[in-house]
């Protein structure tokens, strides 16, 4: 059963009638686009944007996570990386982490698709939320947002521009792309420093200052 609400700009946003939704977010996915963004994201207002006045059932993070004998350099990234995760978990967010697979190029994430796809069709066959927001950009995505709305689900799909498929866009319910809404939910990772403003005074005073020495600077020695 729907309800319809109206916005000022007389959009009409087609709406379930005390809608649960749950939030799965593809933490590798977020990472590259804030990289290439130089942003910072505050999960706790992206989730409130996302889920909007609906019932959230829960925030799921999914992220893979180094682990064996790590090199001083990865150990190091990985206590940041734990503080990061500790701090989501503070928020209330479930935390799902997978090892790293180490390969000869680096450590690689395998397998965070199939997690989140399991998640999301075992909460969708239980019917624990009406509404999936998936905050990922990966097109593998596609046949299980269609295995879900075979449930009678509906899935909305949020990713920033430059990690979006297209393909996933087209097979969800609705859409957003996070670029056009950063600036509620995101801060610069090295802000601007703040410009201060010098008084009147010093500035007559520092003027004086530059003329007196080009002043100095310009005039000849007298001849002996």
């Amino acid at each position: 059963m729907f309800w319809w609400k109206k916005r000022e700009n007389s959009v009409i946003e087609e709406r379930y009638i005390n809608e649960k939704v749950a939030i799965f977010i593809d933490g590798s996915n977020m990472f590259h686009a804030c990289n290439s963004l130089k942003v910072r994201i505050d999960y706790k207002k992206l989730i409130q944007f996302l889920r909007k006045d609906r019932w959230l059932l829960r925030t799921y993070f999914y992220t893979g996570v180094p682990s064996g004998n790590l090199p001083k350099e990865i150990y190091e990234e990985f206590k940041k990386q734990r503080g990061f995760l500790n701090e989501l978990s503070n928020l209330g967010l479930k935390v799902k982490t997978i090892p790293l697979k180490k390969t000869p190029e680096g450590y690689i994430e395998k397998g965070i698709d199939i997690l989140i796809a399991t998640d999301m069709i075992s909460l969708a066959f239980r019917d624990a939320y009406d509404t999936a927001i998936l905050v990922s950009g990966d097109s593998d995505f596609v046949p299980v947002v269609e295995e879900i709305q075979q449930l009678g689900k509906r899935v909305e799909n949020a990713a920033f521009k430059r990690e979006s498929s297209f393909n996933l866009r087209k097979v969800c319910d609705s859409s957003i792309i996070l670029d056009d809404y950063k600036d509620i939910f995101t801060t610069p990772l090295l802000p601007p420093k703040p410009v201060v403003k010098k008084p009147i005074y010093i500035k007559i005073v520092d003027r004086i200052k530059e003329f007196l020495n080009i002043k100095t600077q310009t005039k000849k020695p007298k001849k002996r």
